[in-house]
């Protein structure tokens, strides 16, 4: 069995990469926090349902096949997709914009979305291996 086909697989693998690389985008931060004019840069967040829409044959659309059922998903709400713009907590006098406390806390986010990707693959592992089990010792 290859475990690159499971899609679960493929996105945990797709989140431990991202995650991996912003580590690398942010230690650079911290790298030039003295760096006069430097801008912080940042990876763009994983669209898992864009991943999702990639491994899929077709999107998967939601029916109510009778009237006393739920409606399905609720509407986005445009308001909360609203991006505001990055703005540092301080403004250093060379025009730097990296703030360390502002990169720690992208650090420890990114950490924790490298974890959950590793528990879900370790959590995905046992139930293959509970399944392959012979029921017993």
């Amino acid at each position: 069995m290859d475990l690159d086909n499971l899609t679960l697989f493929k996105m945990a693998m797709t989140k431990m990469d991202w995650a991996s690389q912003r580590q690398k985008v942010l230690s650079q931060n911290v790298a030039n926090a003295d760096t006069p004019d430097y801008k912080a840069r940042d990876l763009k967040k994983l669209d898992f349902k864009k991943i999702l829409e990639g491994t899929t044959p077709a999107p998967v659309k939601v029916a109510q096949t009778n009237p006393m059922h739920l409606p399905g998903t609720i509407p986005q709400q445009e308001q909360f997709n609203a991006r505001t713009p990055y703005k540092p907590y301080e403004e250093s006098p060379d025009q730097n914009e990296v703030t360390i406390e502002d990169q720690m806390e992208k650090v420890g986010q990114a950490r924790a979305d490298y974890n959950t990707a590793v528990t879900l693959m370790e959590a995905q592992l046992k139930m293959f291996k509970a399944a392959l089990d012979k029921g017993g010792g």
